[in-house]
């Protein structure tokens, strides 16, 4: 039986199929269509029976990476919805917080509201600070929201109540009568999807879930049909933010849970195979034809966070610390103001580069690579696509060379150096600024185009190794069927640590638990099978964030040492901000409870040892650096270099969805597993 990994990006959609027997992985890549994501999965199923001879039948598991809800947020283009708050509360949308991501901007605009302040309701009731009900919310006021929530021409609604994160009787009537009176709505809840203080995060979450919900049903339907015409009848998940798998009905209702669902499956597969050959601590840098999403990887596995954000707008659900910037292979160069601007708008799938021959006109760092000689324009896909080098130097040349009178060899270089210097700023947000020494860390790159910018970035920054992994333009999809099934549970408490009695936490912790047995009942796990791990949520009395606090050791019904945890806390703040004041009061903010349900995984294995010595397969012109000027480079086939095979470049590597430079002066060697390590000369 085999395992399909699928993940949908902006250009292409990545197939990885995994035959659990013999661990056989194959791959291949199909056109994305990002008006229907579905069309894309009909013609992977297509291909995948006739060429590899697998019919739906023989799939045993299906995991899916999606941009719906990413794109429907960055776009504008989710449901008209609907918002029905606490009177009073009807501006937090519009208020958001004082906190302004680039201070001294005079001229900086927040972004505006999902939800438009006309399609805003607001309903007598209230919750107080200590989840007591001060105002009853009576049938004749759910009827009176109901009906005016009736004569809005919206497709969705999102319920968020003043403290009903302790509290969510109010919102649960609320939904109720929606869907009873309203069925054709689709009803998100803040206590559902996002159970915690902070009034404007958890509203903003919470019309991003109702914004997205119908996309993503439309996706789910089509997905659903497409595999069942295919004679589908196995376990079908959908990879999280927070690097884990959920089901279909899941997916359904936490749609704002999938917002960084490819990036996750990158992360997850770097993490995983990095750690199993030997390096645990890496920067991953995952480029493909619209943005890069870069990761910091330390002891094998990838820090999760409750706190991001996407399009200006805050996301407050568990997501693994991937940070993400304009900067891919389809980024268009232009000139402004006479300098050379790359990124971050991209030529995407449609019309996407130039060399691409589908009618796009403006240059881009695909173009730019083309015309270097890094990419073969007869193999690109493995020759499923064939490139037009002539039109990309044209565009280059009338875009970029002219304009700023340079030749077009000068032109293409700094279009790449640009995108080099993004990609350095971003390395640098998630090592640098996080108080981690880049240099202490391994280069990961992946994506059809991270290899292109690996040798310049680990270069300037001081990084001795570059470590490609198998497979490196499909390890998103790759990393979705190396990963268990992951819910997460959260609620609020804010109180001081020292005046919390410890069997308090303990009946808290356990509520989450049962919650979280409720979310793992569809998911097919053997009884039993899952594990949930603890953690508290702290900070110093009168501090504004909170650090996370696992107790990796301490299950419900055992004693809970609360001078070990105030301890625990002392170090994590220590660590992450170089200093800790242990006289000061430690405050309790949330609790957390994940549930992780192991599932059967793929796994790379050894490489046969032995064979013949690898020889060239052509040879061609390449300019690494504008000062060594054309180089003559022998080009090699990746799947015909054998475990233990050492060289040293300038060298050409290629697989069918990647090219990997490896700059004169570098030595490979091909590990066990068949990964490439590059070690770079520093200072």
């Amino acid at each position: 039986m085999y395992y399909l990994g699928v993940d949908t990006g902006g250009t292409f959609t990545d197939f990885v199929l995994f035959h659990r027997g013999s661990g056989a992985i194959a791959t291949f890549k199909v056109r994305s269509t990002p008006h229907d994501p579905g069309a894309a999965i009909a013609v992977g199923l297509r291909r995948l029976a006739a060429d590899h001879g697998v019919p739906g039948r023989e799939i045993e598991r299906f995991i899916f990476g999606t941009t719906v809800a990413t794109n429907a947020v960055l776009e504008k283009k989710g449901a008209a919805t609907a918002l029905i708050t606490t009177r009073g509360m009807r501006d937090v949308l519009e208020i958001q917080r004082q906190w302004r991501h680039r201070l001294f901007d005079l001229h900086l605009k927040k972004p505006s509201p999902l939800v438009p302040r006309r399609h805003r309701l607001e309903a007598d009731e209230r919750v107080g600070a200590d989840g007591a009900v001060l105002q009853a919310l009576t049938p004749e006021e759910i009827d009176r929201v109901v009906g005016t929530l009736a004569t809005l021409p919206v497709e969705a609604v999102a319920v968020v109540l003043l403290f009903s994160f302790l509290t969510p009787q109010h919102e649960r009537e609320i939904a109720a009568a929606i869907s009873a009176s309203l069925p054709r709505l689709h009803v998100t809840i803040s206590s559902e999807v996002s159970p915690e203080f902070r009034e404007y995060e958890r509203s903003a979450t919470t019309v991003m879930n109702a914004y997205a919900m119908p996309k993503i049903h439309a996706v789910a339907d089509r997905l659903e049909a497409e595999l069942g015409a295919a004679g589908f009848a196995g376990a079908f998940s959908i990879i999280q933010s927070n690097g884990g798998l959920m089901g279909l009905a899941r997916m359904r209702t936490h749609p704002i849970n999938t917002l960084l669902s490819g990036p996750a499956g990158g992360a997850v597969g770097a993490a995983g195979i990095a750690k199993a050959a030997g390096h645990p601590n890496v920067l991953t840098l995952d480029v493909g034809g619209t943005s890069a999403d870069i990761a910091l990887i330390e002891g094998g596995t990838v820090a999760v966070t409750a706190e991001g954000g996407i399009a200006g707008y805050p996301v407050r659900v568990p997501q693994l610390a991937v940070h993400t910037i304009g900067a891919g292979g389809g980024s268009i160069a232009r000139v402004a103001l006479g300098l050379l601007k790359v990124g971050p708008q991209s030529a995407g799938a449609e019309p996407g580069p130039v060399c691409y021959g589908q009618g796009g006109t403006a240059p881009t760092g695909t173009d730019a690579a083309l015309c270097l000689g890094m990419i073969d324009p007869d193999y690109f896909l493995g020759g499923e696509i064939r490139l037009d080098r002539k039109g990309a130097t044209a565009a280059i040349e009338t875009a970029i060379a002219r304009p700023l009178g340079m030749s077009v060899d000068a032109a293409a270089l700094s279009i790449m150096e640009v995108l080099v210097s993004t990609m350095i700023a971003g390395i640098r947000k998630v090592s640098v600024e996080a108080g981690h020494d880049p240099r202490d860390f391994a280069l990961l790159p992946f994506g059809g185009a991270g290899a292109l910018y690996a040798g310049p970035i680990a270069e300037e920054m001081g990084l001795a190794r570059i470590f490609v992994p198998r497979f490196p333009s499909v390890l998103s999809a790759l990393g979705m069927l190396m990963t268990d099934i992951k819910h997460t549970r959260s609620t609020t408490r804010i109180a001081a640590l020292a005046s919390i009695e410890p069997g308090e936490l303990s009946a808290l912790f356990a509520g989450l638990a049962h919650s979280l047995e409720r979310d793992l009942a569809d998911e097919r796990l053997e009884p039993g099978a899952a594990r949930i791990a603890y953690a508290c949520d702290l900070r110093y009395v009168g501090q504004a964030y909170e650090i996370a606090v696992a107790l990796p050791d301490w299950q419900p019904g055992l004693p809970l040492d609360m001078e070990a945890l105030t301890a625990a806390f002392h170090r994590e703040h220590e660590r992450n901000y170089g200093n800790a004041a242990e006289d000061e009061p430690v405050e309790l903010v949330n609790l957390r409870a994940t549930a992780t349900g192991p599932v059967p995984k793929a796994m790379l294995r050894p490489l046969p040892t032995g064979g013949s010595t690898p020889r060239p397969k052509s040879e061609r012109p390449v300019l690494f650096r504008a000062r060594l000027g054309w180089q003559s480079t022998p080009v090699y086939d990746r799947d015909a270099l054998p475990p233990g095979w050492t060289a040293e470049g300038p060298m050409m590597i290629e697989e069918a969805g990647a090219s990997i430079p490896v700059f004169p002066g570098r030595r490979l060697r091909i590990d066990d597993l068949g990964n490439i390590v590059i070690d770079v000369p520093t200072a």
